[in-house]
This record gives structure tokens, sequence and C-alpha cells, in this order.
């Protein structure tokens, strides 16, 4: 698509509640054929998964109507994204670009996983898997303290500055703003995990070539003989797009608390929600959820409590979903139907945080 042109500057006239203004920008024509191609992209993966992608790998369990309810959400975002959220957007990613901290985090995580092949010798005899771990585990962490204390610092800056009524007061809509502020926060986590990750799997190719050689590239390992360099740094590669998926999980969590509680607070949550989350399936154990081995229920805790759990369940993301580092060290293939079943669950979860935003954000006074 085209650059975003310039917001005007001419202010327009505002509803009397102040939440939008009464005239729009309209939206070019070669923006929405840039869009509808984007929707084609979609949909041909949409098929892709449906024909291809899942009956072609095994065990990843049966469709289920989220994953296809995720397509329906990426095409609506796509469709949401219009030349006016694209200015802010970029303003967006530009800004986070400039904060000190942001290049301090990212300065720091490329020194240390430049050296993360000297630290090996930790694991004898498991070298490539111990980096494998620690490397994807690092950038997760990394990416995600960045995601939480990005989503919290966005918004309400711009309602304490009051540069938010500067803002509406142009032929901007509250849903336009919101929908920006939230795609600079994800092309800001992309550009970091773009960086972080490229750097990684040069890393990480180099390292073994050091200890195996050329022939790395065709002989796999003793745990599965088609596991080549390849195999593994696409492995590695799919990683990553999940730690993207939570990652935008995230950015939706803390830009919506953002809306409702006080920072620190929201802070909290987001921890309290990304670490619970990866506990999802002992929550479902709790709940009473979970099956035994012997085919008989294992209920956890009975009564209001066990309702309790369930809501709890229900309403964390379902981080662990996101989480494959056991199939990396064990050297087993990471479907594309598992990628796209954790995004599909993923996009649902944003797609409730952001209407929530909306509604909370749209009945704000300024």
């Amino acid at each position: 698509m085209n650059a975003s042109p310039a917001l005007s500057t001419q202010p327009a006239p505002l509803s009397p509640r102040g939440a939008a203004p009464l005239e729009a920008m309209p939206v070019p024509a070669k923006w929405r054929a840039g869009q509808i191609f984007v929707l084609a992209l979609i949909a041909a993966l949409a098929l892709y998964y449906h024909f291809v992608g899942f009956r072609n790998e095994q065990g990843q369990g049966a469709r289920l109507p989220t994953d296809y309810l995720g397509f329906l959400i990426l095409a609506g975002l796509t469709w949401l994204a219009t030349p006016t959220a694209g200015t802010i957007a970029m303003s967006t990613l530009q800004e986070a670009l400039r904060r000190r901290w942001v290049i301090g985090f990212l300065a720091f995580s490329m020194i240390v996983i430049g050296f993360s092949g000297s630290l090996t010798f930790v694991q004898l005899g498991e070298e490539q898997r111990f980096l494998q771990d620690f490397g994807t585990g690092f950038i997760i962490g990394m990416t995600i303290l960045i995601a939480i204390f990005l989503g919290v610092s966005l918004v309400p800056p711009e309602i304490e500055r009051r540069t938010i009524l500067t803002i509406l007061s142009k032929p901007v809509n509250r849903l336009e703003f919101l929908i920006g502020k939230f795609l600079g926060l994800c092309l800001t986590l992309l550009f970091c995990l773009a960086l972080l990750g490229a750097w990684f799997l040069l890393v990480y190719m180099l390292f073994s070539l050091k200890q195996g050689g050329a022939s790395v590239w065709t002989q796999g390992t003793a745990s599965n003989p088609a596991a080549t360099l390849g195999f593994q740094l696409a492995n590695l590669f799919k990683a990553l797009v999940l730690n993207y998926g939570q990652l935008c999980v995230l950015a939706a969590l803390s830009m919506t608390l953002s809306l409702i509680v006080t920072p620190i607070t929201a802070i909290t949550f987001c921890f309290l929600a990304y670490f619970g989350g990866q506990m999802s399936s002992y929550w479902s154990h709790l709940g009473g959820d979970a099956h035994g081995g012997e085919g008989h229920n294992e209920r956890g805790l009975g009564g209001m409590m066990q309702g309790v759990v369930k809501i709890v369940y229900y309403a964390l993301p379902r981080m662990d979903h996101f989480d494959v580092r056991q199939k990396l060290v064990t050297d087993d293939p990471v479907a594309f139907s598992l990628v796209w079943k954790a995004w599909s669950a993923g996009l649902l979860y944003m797609a409730v945080l952001l209407a929530i935003a909306y509604l909370v954000f749209s009945d704000r006074e300024f």
C-alpha cells in the first residue's frame, strides 16, 4: 500500500460529546486496492490451511471454528487499517524507536545473544539444544518486557498531556486512533523481534557450522535424522512467529488495561496474565476439564471454587499454545497447523480486548 497521507491540519468539528469528528478522511482507491490484495492473501492462507496445511500434518488435533474465526478477525483488522490509522501507527513506531530504554533493551539483547555460544559449556554434549532453549527463551523474555511497558505508555500520556484533544479535533475518530496505536505497537514489536530473531538465527547457524562443519546441512541429529540445520532453522523461525503472536496479545492486553487502571496495576496484571496463561493446563485440571489417563475425570476442586477457577481459565490467554521450546530441544517439527491454532486463539483474544478498549475509550470524557 502507498505511504499514508499526512493528517489534515484543518480541524474538523466534533460531535457534542467530542467522541468523533463529523467528517472523516476518505479512504483512497489505491489504499483500498492494497487492502483487497491483503485480504486475498488471507483468503489464500485460509484455503491452504483447510485443504493442504492441516491435512499434511498429523497429531495436531481437530480443526475448530476458532481456527477460521482467526482469519476473519485478521481480515477485519486489515479493513479497519485506514490511511489515518496507518499514519498514527507509523508515528507510534517512530516515537517508540526514539525511546532510549527501548534502544538499550535491544542493544543489551544483541550483546547477550552474540555471546550466547560461549555459555554452552553448562550443558556439554547438548550445546545446540541449550543454545536453542536459551536463545528463544531470552528473546521471549526481553520482547515481552518491551510489549508490556510500551503498551501501558501509549495512550495515557496522550490524555495527560491533552494532545488527544488536538488529534481528535482532526478528521480522526476514536476507533482509528486506537487501531493506529495498536498497529504501531505491533509494528514496533515486529521490528524488535525481527532484529533479535535474525541475529539469533545467524549466531545459531555459525555456531552449528563451527561445531559440525558443512555436514550439518545434510545430517540430522541422533533423535531425528531429518533434523538438519535447515530443519532446525525453520523450527526456530516458526517459534519466533509464535512468539510474535503472544507479543501482540500482550500488546492488546496492556493497551486495554492502561485505559481502565493505573500503569503499575496494568503492568502487574499483564505479568500475571502471561504467567497464568503459561499454566493454562493446570487451571484446566483444577476446573475439572482435564481427563486422567485411565479415562476418568480428575477433578482438582469442587463446588464454587471450581467455577471460579473455570472463569480464570477462560479469562486468561492461552500463552502455553505459543510455547514450543520443548519441540525445539527434542527436534520435533513445529507444524503450520499448530502455529495457526495458537494465532487464531490469540486473534480472538485480541479482538475482544480491542472491543473492550474501544467501548471504554469512546465513553471517556477529556
